[in-house]
């Protein structure tokens, strides 16, 4: 069964909107950022850690508050967002090269030993994955968003593969790449889940994540993907507002 996991997010005000929202979701994404929710059904968890970079003590002590505090967890999954470990926001809204600068070797090293760390934090109920990121013309995102890269990352540690279709039409956009030719390296047989909604282009000319309602070349994207992988959630990340969700996850529940 494909489970709707919709995040949980500023949309989610009141009780009502629990309601009205979760009439169309099966479950719910929770992120760093609503930690502290308490709400029933808490499947996924998409954290903002990159287990490519070092990894701390305290932010292991975090992945161990996840595991003991989100009691109906299936998934979690992590970002593979940039090359440095403190990258700088540009005004676009781009990384910029900031901190330490991890080569490609030291990052598929570092993704063996901590992702075996984290496997035992989470056990074997709970599965691991990866995002796919968008690509901007800077030095923060090299080798990042390569599909040989990601595949490796996942296929290399056994891990699951979140599809992030606006990442990828962002990145191909960008990077003048065929969308077909870019999706079919990613690691395609390791999809669980999938997030979408629709990108746009900024008065740069460049292709942005806008969070924009999905429309209908991703609604058949989804229905592609479904009926050749197995995948077991779908979240709609769209956020500026509650009627638009809605029917958007009324749209989305009927075609599923």
């Amino acid at each position: 069964m494909i489970k709707i996991a919709t995040p949980i997010s500023h949309l989610l005000k009141e009780n009502k909107d629990f309601v009205q929202i979760g009439e169309y979701s099966d479950c719910w994404e929770c992120r760093d950022k609503s930690f502290y929710s308490i709400i029933e059904k808490q499947e996924v968890f998409h954290c903002d850690l990159q287990p490519m970079h070092n990894i701390t003590d305290e932010q292991l002590r975090y992945l161990k508050k996840i595991r003991n505090n989100k009691p109906d967890l299936k998934l979690i999954t992590f970002h593979c967002a940039s090359n440095c470990d403190q990258p700088t926001v540009n005004k676009e809204g781009m990384f910029e090269v900031g901190g330490k600068r991890y080569s490609k070797i030291e990052m598929l090293e570092n993704a063996k030993t901590n992702f075996s760390i984290i496997k035992k934090i989470f056990g074997d109920d709970i599965k691991i994955g990866i995002e796919n990121n968008n690509y901007y013309n800077t030095p923060a995102y090299d080798y990042v968003t390569d599909p040989e890269f990601i595949s490796s990352i996942v296929c290399d540690n056994e891990l699951e593969f979140l599809f992030d279709i606006a990442h990828a039409k962002v990145t191909c956009y960008n990077r003048k790449l065929n969308f077909n030719d870019y999706k079919n390296k990613l690691p395609l047989d390791r999809i669980i889940q999938i997030h979408v909604c629709h990108y746009g282009i900024d008065k740069n000319g460049l292709a942005y994540d806008a969070h924009e309602l999905p429309g209908e070349e991703e609604i058949e994207e989804i229905l592609n993907l479904v009926s050749s992988y197995n995948v077991m959630y779908i979240t709609i990340e769209f956020y500026k507002d509650k009627i638009g969700l809605i029917n958007c996850l009324k749209e989305i529940k009927k075609i599923l």
